[in-house]
């Protein structure tokens, strides 16, 4: 059965259910959507170095090692992840307005680690609420998510349309007003409850004793880790060659709509995959495509390779949701979520990030080559998940 998240005349608590998810991932993804691209051109204009940067861009990430775990292993034990979640958007909010009181390096850091400590951990505590409400009202999360990433197109090309005609000072009143807007939504969360306590012991020490976790872990980690070069020092690089904010902007744009396509219509293709096969194709995705960023600059060839973003993220996001969805039980379902965003989009992403300033000082884009060989790595982790795990449901019920 094809769920959707249309309807609402026969299910209208279904539809604003629904509804409400969607906002939840456009808020988070409108931060993202200026964050990503620009926030790299923030820190160039307060005169930082390539190497500085590298270094503020991955410390939200290597702070997110120890901040996620810690709050969802609490959410999991207690059961309530909304009351957390507004408070961390909260706190965000007010920590951004103090960037521009100093360009400081050791400021900025300080700062980082606490963007690190409120933002990072929003998105594995939502998905968790996200995935109980779409297995509970039968909702399809591929199009709940996309909404997600079509206000990420949104924010990124309107941002690129405003600095054009402003000041990259800009960027953090945007990121602000994004700040709010997501602070907004997570109030209107559902708040779902687990059924039953937590097992004793350690829910994250539990998970990482399982050997087909960890090489789950391999396939996502190193897959997330070859965008390190692309989300730090694309749009500087594609500035410093000439191009427009306006066309940085559509250049990011064109990869995440190919990705709201592939959310939009792989509902039915997901389903029953096994995810070492959907982890496969998204590193072979990897391969080519950092391999051509790397070669060359033609504004057709980013063309040609940016959607290939819908297969080096998203289908392997579709395929590390889906491994939990099947794998693990709901009462440790935001601890495996949390381990997942840690080590992916903290050790693995965050390593990626701050070896690629240095390496970018010396190589310029050629760096992409050493991202091509992370996803290399994750297609060889995606072959050995296929072997390993048959696609068992509950696969770690004591």
């Amino acid at each position: 059965m094809n769920s959707s998240v249309t309807y609402p005349q026969k299910d209208p608590e279904r539809f604003r259910t629904a509804t409400t998810l969607a906002l939840f991932f456009s808020g988070l993804f409108l931060v993202q959507g200026v964050f990503l691209p620009y926030w790299p051109v923030w820190l160039k204009a307060q005169g930082l170095s390539a190497g500085e940067i590298g270094i503020l861009l991955s410390l939200p990430n290597w702070i997110r090692v120890f901040a996620d775990p810690l709050i969802a292993q609490r959410a999991d034990r207690t059961g309530n992840r909304k009351t957390p979640m507004m408070w961390l958007a909260g706190i965000y909010v007010v920590s951004i307005l103090a960037f521009p009181v100093s360009s400081n390096f050791w400021w900025l850091a300080a700062l980082s680690v606490v963007i690190g400590f409120t933002f990072s951990p929003l998105l594995p505590l939502g998905t968790t609420i996200t995935v109980h409400e779409c297995k509970a009202r039968q909702l399809d999360y591929g199009r709940v998510r996309l909404w997600g990433s079509l206000a990420f197109i949104l924010a990124s090309y309107g941002a690129g349309w405003v600095l054009d005609g402003t000041s990259v000072e800009w960027i953090v009143w945007m990121l602000f007003i994004a700040g709010i807007i997501n602070f907004a939504i997570t109030t209107r969360m559902p708040d779902p409850q687990t059924d039953r306590p937590l097992r004793s012991g350690s829910s994250l020490i539990y998970l990482l004793r399982k050997p087909v976790f960890l090489i789950y872990l391999g396939c996502i980690g190193f897959a997330q880790g070859s965008h390190g070069t692309y989300y730090s020092f694309a749009s500087v690089h594609w500035e410093s060659v000439g191009y427009s904010h306006e066309m940085i902007g559509t250049f990011w744009s064109i990869g995440v709509a190919a990705e709201i396509v592939l959310f939009a219509i792989a509902g039915r293709f997901v389903r029953g995959r096994h995810p070492g096969i959907l982890f496969a194709l998204g590193a072979m995705a990897g391969v080519l495509r950092w391999i051509v960023l790397g070669s060359s600059d033609n504004v057709w060839l980013i063309f040609l390779v940016q959607p290939l973003h819908a297969m080096t993220f998203g289908i392997t996001h579709l395929a590390a949701v889906s491994f939990i969805a099947r794998a693990i039980p709901q009462q440790l379902a935001t601890s495996a979520q949390s381990l997942m965003a840690t080590l992916s989009m903290g050790v693995f992403l965050g390593s990626s990030i701050w070896a690629s300033g240095p390496l970018y000082e010396s190589f310029g884009a050629h760096t992409y080559y050493f991202m091509a060989a992370l996803s290399g790595i994750a297609l060889a982790f995606s072959f050995w998940l296929m072997r390993s795990w048959r696609g068992e449901d509950q696969t770690f019920c004591d």
